[in-house]
C-alpha cells in the first residue's frame, strides 16, 4: 500500500514552537489536525502506534503483581513469577515487534523526504533522537528530583523502588535509539538488495541464536540489537511494497503463528513473549527465534488488517472521523503515555498501601484479579493527569525546529550510543544503575543532543502550519 507524507515541514522559529507547543490557543484543533490527513495516507500505522501504546500500559498494569503476603509483608515482582500460568496473557500485549515494523515503515517515509531535500543523516537522527530524548529527560528529571526529596526525608527505600519500576519500559527506548540512528544506512543497503540484507540478518541471527545453546558467553547479546533491527527491516519492506498482501499474507501470517506455536511447546522456548526473571530462554533478552516468529505471526496479522482499518479510519462516516480524531490525539500523547504510565503504578500502589488496599489473595487467581481492579484504575486516573501535565514537554520536541546538527556522523553516532547506554543502565534493575542512568540521560541531553540556536525576533516568527503538526505527530517520527 503506498503511502504519503504531508506536506514538507516548513521552517519554524524555536520561540513560535515552545509558544505552538505550550498554548493551547495557539495549536490547531484536533479535528483540524485529522482533517489535514491526506486522502492515500496509510492510517493503519498511526492506528497502530496508538494502540500499542495503551496495550503496553495495560499490559504492564497487569504484570504488576504488588501484594500483601500471609505475614503481613508487601512483596512485589512480575505476576508471571508467582503464577507462571498466566503466560498465555503476553500474547495479547506483547506489541513490541509490531511498533518496530510500524517505526522502519515511518522511518523509510521520512528518511526519503529528507533525503530528497538533500538532507545529511546525521541532521534526520538527531532530529529524531531530541523527540525522542526530551520528554524522557523529563521523566529522568523528575524521579531524581523525587529520590533526593525522599532520601533527604528518610524515606528513599520507598522512592527508589518507585524510581526502578518506572524504567521497567524503557528498554524500547535503548533499542530503538540505535535502530533510529543506524536506519540512514540500513535503509539503501536494504534497498540495493533486500534478499541480502534480510536473509543475511535472519541467517546471523540464528547462528548467534545457536551459540546460546552452544554456552558461548557475551555473544548472544548481539541478537538484543539484531533482533529488533530485522523488524525495523520488515518495516521497510511493507513501504516499498515488498511484502505479500491479500489471501498471501494471511497465509503467511498463519504459518508464522504454527511455527511460533511449536517453538513454545515442541521447542524448548517459555510461553511467555515478555521477559521474566529467572525464565530459561527468556524471550526477549535477547530476542529469540520464539519471538522472532511470534513477532512475524502478529506483524503479519496486523498488516494483513491494514487495508480494512485505512478504509475504516478514512471513511466520511462520523464514527470513522471520530475514531481518526482519537488516533490522532492519542499519538500527539503515545510517548508521554509509554514513558509514565509505570510511575503511575508506581503511584497508585503507594496510594493503596498506604490506604491498606493492596491485594491479599494468591496471584493469578480470580480473587487476586478482583482485588487488583482498583491498583489498575488508579493507575488510569493517575496516568491521566500526569498526561495532562508532561504532554507538553512532549508536543514541544515534536513541534521544535529542525537544527541542524554542528557535527558530522561519527558524532551523532557516538552521541546515540551515549543516550541508548544511559537508557539500558536505567533500566538494570537496582537503584545505583537507575541514577546513573538517569544522570546520564540528564547529562547528555543538557550538554550533547539539545538543540541551540541564536535567539529570534519572536515577532517575525510565524506557527507552524497545521499540516506540519500532524507530520510530527506520529506519522514520521
Amino acid at each position: 500500500m503506498n503511502a504519503t507524507t504531508l506536506s514538507p515541514r516548513k521552517p519554524a522559529k524555536a520561540d513560535t514552537a515552545d509558544m505552538a507547543a505550550s498554548s493551547p490557543s495557539a495549536q490547531p484543533k484536533l479535528a483540524d489536525l485529522a482533517a489535514a490527513a491526506s486522502a492515500d495516507r496509510n492510517r493503519a500505522v498511526d492506528f497502530y502506534r496508538a494502540v500499542a501504546m495503551c496495550a503496553v500500559a495495560l499490559g504492564h498494569w497487569a504484570a504488576v503483581s504488588l501484594f500483601v503476603d500471609s505475614s503481613g509483608a508487601v512483596q512485589g515482582g512480575n505476576a508471571l513469577e508467582f503464577a507462571p500460568q498466566m503466560s498465555w496473557i503476553t500474547w495479547l500485549f506483547q506489541v513490541m515487534p509490531l511498533f518496530f515494523v510500524v517505526g522502519g515503515f515511518s522511518s523509510a517515509i521520512s528518511l526519503d523526504s529528507h533525503n530528497a531535500k538533500g538532507g545529511r543523516p546525521q541532521d534526520w537522527v538527531i532530529a529524531r533522537l531530541r523527540r525522542m530524548v526530551a520528554p524522557a529527560v523529563v521523566l529522568a528529571s523528575t524521579w531524581l528530583a523525587i529520590l533526593g526529596v525522599a532520601y533527604a526525608a528518610g524515606v528513599g527505600h520507598l522512592a527508589a523502588a518507585g524510581a526502578v519500576a518506572a524504567a521497567i519500559p524503557l528498554w524500547f527506548l535503548a533499542n530503538y535509539t540505535i535502530d533510529t540512528a543506524i536506519a540512514p544506512y540500513v535503509l539503501p543497503a536494504f534497498r540495493r538488495n533486500p534478499a541480502l540484507v534480510a536473509g543475511g540478518g535472519v541467517a546471523l541471527f540464528l547462528a548467534i541464536e545457536a551459540t546460546r545453546f552452544a554456552g558461548v558467553p557475551y555473544l548472544p547479546k548481539v541478537n538484543w540489537v539484531l533482533g529488533w533491527l530485522l523488524f525495523q527491516v520488515a518495516g521497510f519492506a511493507w513501504r516499498d511494497g515488498l511484502l505479500p498482501t491479500g489471501k498471501h499474507l494471511v497465509a503467511t501470517a498463519g504459518v508464522f503463528w504454527v511455527a511460533a506455536l511449536t517453538a513454545v511447546t515442541v521447542g524448548p522456548y517459555p510461553t511467555s513473549m515478555v521477559n521474566v526473571p529467572g525464565l530459561e530462554h527468556s524471550p526477549a533478552n535477547p530476542p529469540t527465534i520464539a519471538l522472532l516468529l511470534f513477532g512475524a505471526a502478529y506483524s503479519a496479522t496486523a498488516l494483513a488488517l491494514a487495508p480494512a482499518i485505512n478504509r475504516w479510519l478514512a471513511s466520511n462516516a462520523p464514527s470513522s472521523k471520530r475514531a481518526w480524531a482519537a488516533v490522532v490525539g492519542a499519538n500527539t500523547v503515545a510517548m508521554s503515555v509509554y514513558l509514565w504510565h509505570m510511575t503511575a503504578a508506581a503511584a497508585a500502589g503507594a496510594v493503596l498501601y498506604a490506604l491498606g488496599q493492596l491485594p491479599t489473595a494468591d496471584v493469578g487467581t480470580a480473587a487476586w484479579w478482583l482485588q487488583k481492579m482498583p491498583l489498575m484504575g488508579l493507575s488510569l486516573v493517575i496516568l491521566a493527569g500526569l498526561v495532562a501535565v508532561v504532554a507538553r514537554f512532549e508536543r514541544r520536541a515534536l513541534l521544535a525546529p529542525r537544527i541542524d546538527w554542528s557535527g558530522g556522523q561519527a558524532s551523532m553516532l557516538a552521541t546515540a550510543a551515549i543516550v541508548s547506554a544511559s537508557i539500558k543502565i536505567w533500566v538494570l534493575g537496582d537503584i545505583v544503575s537507575a541514577t546513573v542512568g538517569m544522570a546520564g540521560l540528564f547529562l547528555a541531553w543538557h550538554l550533547i543532543v539539545k538543540a541551540r540556536e541564536p535567539k529570534r525576533d519572536a515577532s517575525s516568527d510565524e506557527a507552524p502550519a497545521v499540516s506540519t503538526q500532524l507530520e510530527t505527530s506520529g506519522a514520521t517520527s
